[in-house]
């Protein structure tokens, strides 16, 4: 029975000790540059936005917790094109609102494009179906 008794509190003692063993950190956290990699993933490369004759292009991503880029710069009385970036816009940001416009759009996969003449100048609201994501058009 003593024998039965110290085998078990061995093998108790050595789990214990991997147990602990296995908890020490082996490798150093750096956590300064865990936040650099998160910053770089939060702001995505975006193609370049552009003017043609009748057409304004620009980009609409996902960035830190709202759309990217937040704010969008266009000309009044000429076609606004706005792609989305739907390998990273998820879920209710694949949906665009501007009521000032009357824009209630959807990024897909298939079609990617949300398109609408600007007629006023000014400064205006857009953002997901939900509310949640919210950004600014200035319409010059």
């Amino acid at each position: 029975m003593k024998t039965k008794i110290n085998i078990l509190t061995v093998t108790i003692i050595i789990s214990l000790v991997l147990l602990l063993n296995s908890c020490t950190p082996q490798n150093t956290f750096d956590k300064e540059k865990i936040l650099q990699d998160s910053e770089k993933k939060a702001t995505p490369i975006l193609e370049k936005d552009y003017d043609t004759a009748d057409l304004q292009v620009r980009h609409l991503s996902w960035g830190k917790l709202n759309y990217y880029p937040e704010t969008i710069t266009v000309k009044a009385n000429k076609k606004v094109q706005i792609m989305g970036d739907t390998t990273r816009l998820n879920g209710c940001f694949r949906s665009l609102v501007i009521p000032e416009f009357g824009i209630n759009g959807q990024f897909l996969d298939t079609n990617n494009k949300i398109e609408f003449t600007p007629t006023k100048t000014g400064t205006f609201g857009f953002g997901c179906a939900m509310g949640m994501g919210k950004g600014t058009l200035i319409v010059e």
